[in-house]
């Protein structure tokens, strides 16, 4: 073989190597974006379902996956078509509303339309009882605010569902903003809350209240308070304690939302919503602090543990630290619901 042939023979086998590289990149960034996602567990609010350290594949198919890749970062809504739409019972990955950046995993418990409540220890859906999923637990000497152990009836919205915002209760209202939120990601959405003291706007009215870190008292107006909480209990428990603080006096607290610094009166519902839960309800941050998932933030659904470690082992020991009998396991649906209808008053 003369040396041309042999440089030939050499650029071509570089080519080859390189394009076959090439092929399986792509595939694998084609496979990422549009057919899988990873997660790993990184609490306990899916016990024991599912443990911390478990590591998973998502499937974003089965769902809709985005048409472009990081669309919904840029608040792009368009999807491929869905093998199926979230229903109750699916285990789901999806964007946490409070915060784009982060992604949960949670049961969905019920869907748009559903009407959703919560008595102690008894989810309840549409008039019946939700049981646990078998692997799912309460802590025996689990303390959660009375608000969530008693969650009063909530209709989960749908698409074409039209709110209106006047004289919403905290929930409520904080829910509805979240949601419009998700549904609008380009858009700039605010509450803003007026406090009326005998029928006069008082928004530069001071309040005694405690640095939680320094536990030094101080006063501060109204209106430089920080309404930007997650969690409707702690906004709730906030109002709360301002009327409280003017018990003398006629008080009102005016609840508004904005969208783009317009004011809305009444939204209409772009998609559906579902109420998500952890299977370990009594340690899991969920719908029923921060409300209902748009299905515009649904990113995949749960299917198959593909590794798990054990925490509490240290990584020297690392072969007992896998938990080899969960490797390979499958994600299963539960909806839980008994047929029995409710009977507590």
């Amino acid at each position: 073989m003369s040396n041309s042939q042999a440089r030939r023979s050499e650029q071509a086998g570089i080519f080859h190597f390189f394009r076959e590289m090439g092929s399986a990149l792509i595939m694998a960034l084609i496979a990422i974006v549009y057919v899988i996602q990873a997660f790993k567990i990184p609490t306990g609010s899916m016990e024991d379902s599912l443990l911390v350290g478990d590591f998973l594949l998502g499937l974003k198919f089965m769902y809709g996956a985005p048409i472009l890749p990081f669309s919904q970062e840029l608040g792009i809504t368009t999807r491929f078509p869905a093998v199926t739409d979230p229903k109750a019972g699916d285990v789901i990955i999806f964007r946490y509303p409070g915060n784009d950046k982060k992604d949960y995993i949670k049961r969905c418990v019920a869907g748009p339309g559903s009407v959703v409540e919560v008595r102690g220890k008894s989810l309840i859906v549409d008039g019946k009882v939700v049981q646990t999923p078998p692997r799912g637990k309460y802590l025996n000497d689990g303390q959660l605010d009375e608000k969530i152990t008693d969650f009063k009836p909530l209709k989960i919205p749908a698409k074409g569902d039209i709110i209106k915002t006047g004289d919403l209760q905290t929930r409520e209202f904080l829910f509805l903003k979240h949601l419009i939120r998700q549904e609008n990601p380009r858009s700039k959405v605010r509450a803003e809350f007026q406090l009326y003291l005998d029928g006069e706007f008082s928004n530069n009215q001071t309040i005694q209240m405690i640095d939680p870190y320094t536990r030094q008292g101080f006063r501060i107006a109204f209106g430089d308070l920080r309404f930007d909480h997650d969690d409707w209990t702690r906004l709730e428990d906030l109002l709360s304690y301002v009327k409280s603080s003017f018990s003398d006096r006629e008080v009102e607290i005016k609840k508004l939302l904005y969208i783009n610094d317009k004011p809305v009166n009444e939204y209409k519902v772009k998609y559906d919503n579902y109420f998500m839960m952890g299977d370990n309800r009594d340690n899991s941050l969920d719908s029923r602090y921060w409300g209902f998932l748009n299905r515009n933030y649904v990113k995949a659904k749960a299917f198959i543990l593909y590794f798990s470690l054990d925490k509490q082992i240290p990584a020297w020991q690392l072969p007992v630290k896998i938990r080899w009998e969960r490797i390979g396991k499958l994600i299963r649906s539960w909806d839980g619901i008994a047929g029995i209808p409710s009977t507590a008053n």
